[in-house]
């Protein structure tokens, strides 16, 4: 007996420690915001990307002293913390950790918009503010500011994406180039600002770079500590804008045209963020697996995409972005634009009128017997289906940096579920990984990287959906989706080998990835242990315990 009780005193003392923890917690947030039922842990752990950790407790702070408090609690109790903005980082995780035994901390509750600044088009947020709320926020008040957006979900956070140097749509769209001037909590629940300035220094959210030794890259992608207040950089409203797409006419052009495009962007023509989507990018937001096929294709017959492609008007590649300006600047690139890239394909410029021309085009397809010959002219003029017709509105107003719900129910593509009209694809058990290596923006190397991964998605039976995204003029982001059944054990595990099989053909060939879920996160100690090493080094300076997120990103 004495024996037994060796052998479970420090289990026993641990859990003790937690529960004595949490009871501190709920008196720091109250009640309602520490959720640690059966049922609500369960929730907590659902995430579209296979064998998502379940967390200990989920707590929401509802200010940055009470995220100090909370970091401070768990540090007394050695209880490891689990930052997150939002949780809307599907496909990476969302809000579960990367480790088990972890509380998970919701910044939700910190909501305000603090400040807007026009004359310097600056805004001061918290962490719980989202593209949609910010962005509603500009509209009503400051209408002659823009911000910039992702095309994930309006309710993701504006901070968050940042941090983890999510990519929008605009000029803005390295989003963490866009922060400046952050207010921390660090591991021992001390508040710090970043640029050296004082307190109320007149710059902090205007001089990027601060005064000193630049510290906010420790707190991107990282587990240094909880951002709970930053500067974003706005956009002032332009002059002119207009939205294009180009229709790639021949696949074996994409390195021409990838080239081409890079030769825009650094001579400062192509400023704006790009999307160039393969053909099962274009099917996944215009169409959904049929009942029928879901489970008798884990991959669509190449003359199934075929079909799709003639009928829906889809090209094997197609690029979509924005310009803005003033109305000179505008015509100069839209030249610049035709002389580039008339020769690889079918270039279309899009305005608020021909947006405001299609939407009645729309909605006198709805007319009793307008719509095959209205169908049949839209397909004879522009090349596109009535169904990117619909997808077209969506797409020149998300360039402009408004948020949309239309592009996140691509996530229902391998569903059994219909599209909702607000997707949430972790409530409905869609299955989804994103993988995104990062490489150098020549055609070159964008062909080699994805020679390396299209095999792979077809010898695991998966649709190779890909899509290119600028991260800057040098560099291009080659995002893959993992679209699965979540509902099969068998597809859930064969997914998970593809993305592990990725993860190491793309580093084998000298890639990383832009950013990392929660599945891969380990694997980035093996393949740079002496950058791991630093960062280990740094993270036992000012976390000694390993308070914050262990394991995000390898540390």
């Amino acid at each position: 007996m004495p024996h037994a009780d060796h052998q479970s005193g420090p289990a026993t003392n641990a859990q003790s420690a937690f529960t004595v923890a949490i009871r501190e917690l709920r008196t720091v947030v109250g009640d309602a915001h520490v959720k640690d039922r059966p049922d609500e842990l369960d929730r907590a752990a659902k995430a579209t990307i296979p064998d998502p950790r379940r967390p200990l407790a989920v707590v929401y702070p509802g200010s940055a002293e009470e995220a100090a408090q909370v970091v401070k609690i768990a540090n007394r109790f050695g209880v490891p913390l689990w930052p997150v903005s939002r949780g809307k980082n599907w496909g990476y995780g969302s809000a579960t950790p990367a480790r088990e035994g972890t509380v998970v901390v919701v910044l939700e509750r910190l909501n305000r918009i603090l400040k807007v600044d026009e004359e310097l088009a600056y805004a001061l947020i918290e962490p719980g503010v989202s593209y949609r709320q910010l962005r509603a926020h500009l509209e009503e008040h400051h209408p002659t500011l823009w911000c910039d957006s992702t095309d994930g979900s309006p309710e993701g956070s504006v901070i968050g994406n940042a941090l983890d140097r999510g990519l929008g749509v605009t000029h803005y769209a390295d989003h963490f180039g866009t922060l400046c001037g952050l207010e921390v909590v660090l591991p021992n629940g001390e508040i710090v600002r970043t640029g050296g300035g004082p307190r109320d220094c007149k710059t902090w959210n205007t001089h990027k770079w601060g005064v000193g030794p630049y510290l906010e890259g420790l707190f991107s992608q990282s587990s240094f500590g909880v951002v709970v207040k930053a500067g974003v950089w706005l956009i002032p409203k332009p002059e002119a804008f207009c939205s294009f797409t180009f229709d790639l006419a021949r696949p074996d052009d994409l390195p021409r045209l990838v080239d081409a495009l890079r030769e825009l962007a650094l001579r400062g023509v192509l400023q704006s963020g790009f999307h160039l989507i393969n053909d099962i990018v274009a099917l996944s937001v215009l169409w959904q697996y049929p009942a029928h096929l879901l489970d008798r294709y884990s991959r669509l017959p190449a003359e199934t995409v075929a079909s799709l492609q003639r009928d829906l008007g889809i090209a094997p590649w197609t690029l979509g972005g924005g310009i803005q300006g003033t109305k000179g600047q505008v015509r100069a690139v839209k030249t610049a634009l035709r002389a580039s890239l008339s020769p690889l394909g079918r270039l279309m410029f899009v305005s608020d009128r021909t947006i405001a021309a299609v939407d009645r085009l729309r909605r006198a397809m709805r007319w009793p017997g307008a719509g095959k010959p209205i169908s049949a002219f839209v397909r004879t003029a522009t090349g596109k289906s009535p169904e990117m017709l619909d997808a077209g509105p969506h797409i020149h107003s998300v360039l402009k940096g408004r948020p949309s719900d239309y592009f996140v129910r691509h996530a229902y593509f391998k569903s059994r579920l219909p599209r909702p009209e607000i997707a949430d694809p972790d409530r409905d058990d869609v299955g989804l990984i994103w993988f995104a290596p990062i490489a150098p923006m020549t055609g070159r190397s964008v062909a080699e990287a994805l020679a390396l991964c299209r095999p792979l998605f077809e010898r695991f039976e998966f649709d190779f959906y890909a899509a290119l995204l600028m991260q800057n003029a040098r560099s291009i982001i080659v995002l893959m989706s993992i679209f699965y059944l979540k509902d099969s054990p068998e597809q859930t595990a064969r997914a998970g080998r593809l993305y592990d099989e990725l993860s190491l053909a793309t580093k084998s060939a000298g890639y990383q990835q832009y950013r990392v879920g929660v599945r891969g996160m380990p694997g980035l100690a093996d393949s740079a242990p002496a950058f791991v090493g630093l960062v280990r080094a740094l993270k036992s300076g000012i976390d000694p315990r390993s308070i914050l997120a262990p394991g995000k990103y390898g540390v």
